[in-house]
């Protein structure tokens, strides 16, 4: 004798805009997976830290896949897999909330604009023990360790470490080369230095090649947007090329080499056919 688990199914939990006219999104919409062997009263708990409505409150309604019949599961002993259920992956849970429209929820979950934020100010996040950045300070890792390197630092030991890779893999403008593993990312080097503001302080002296690509693979025309000392951004062109035809890339993933132009290459074989 074997026993089984039934699998878990993926449905979709919607909570209705019930305060419109129905052309409003829906107040909830997203994907749960459910197990069959949960009771209708345990599958309401698991919704109620979701939905924001009590189980006590909850009115769940499903549908059949292939008609537009409404099953409600009202039965709070029954089994989640119960086959007059017909639950299947897709299927669709309506949650509607029972209590006076007064005690509703009415934020749409799926719009973060509607939803109040808080942020902490700075002051007061130093002052807690209990934070990310009080383990920081007891452990003296980050800005409190006192043997760590000014951004400064930092950004000469950047542009020597780059400067090294270029010279020893010998990168200059105007040789052919292969961006990263990927053999169709071919292109020919049109820019190799710094880029101040390019990535913020992280990549500070960071000294970047700028590559023309032969097919539309990259992420730019040659121009990038970089941050001002006034916390403005600007775009600033490095190089020439087509959207999408250029990429920046840090000398360690640019190798360079007699890389025949694509084109060319796709030429040659279909010779030889």
């Amino acid at each position: 004798m074997s026993l089984t688990t039934a699998v878990d199914i993926a449905v979709q939990v919607i909570v209705p805009n019930e305060s419109s006219d129905g052309s409003q999104a829906p107040l909830l919409s997203a994907e749960r997976r459910i197990t069959p062997s949960w009771t209708i009263s345990q599958l309401k708990g698991k919704l109620e830290p979701i939905t924001g409505i009590p189980a006590s409150s909850q009115s769940i309604r499903t549908r059949s896949l292939n008609s537009d019949a409404w099953i409600t599961m009202d039965d709070d002993t029954a089994l989640v897999g119960d086959s007059r259920f017909n639950l299947r992956k897709g299927s669709e849970i309506y949650l509607c909330d029972t209590r006076p429209s007064h005690l509703r929820q009415t934020i749409n979950f799926a719009d973060v604009s509607s939803v109040e934020k808080y942020q902490m100010p700075e002051a007061e996040y130093e002052k807690l023990e209990d934070s990310v950045l009080a383990w920081k300070r007891r452990q003296k890792l980050g800005r409190f360790d006192p043997n760590a390197k000014s951004a400064e630092e930092l950004a000469v030991e950047r542009f020597q470490a780059d400067s090294t890779a270029i010279s020893q893999k010998g990168i200059k403008v105007g040789q052919r080369c292969r961006v990263g593993k990927d053999d169709s990312r071919r292109g020919a080097i049109r820019f190799v230095g710094e880029v101040p503001g390019l990535g913020g302080s992280r990549e500070a002296g960071c000294v970047w090649v700028g590559v023309e690509l032969d097919e539309p693979l990259g992420r730019n025309d040659g121009s990038v947007s970089v941050e001002l000392d006034n916390g403005q951004h600007q775009v600033k062109r490095l190089f020439q090329t087509r959207d999408k035809y250029g990429v920046l890339a840090r000398p360690d993933n640019v190798q360079v080499g007699d890389f025949p132009v694509l084109d060319d290459l796709i030429d040659e074989d279909m010779e030889e056919i």
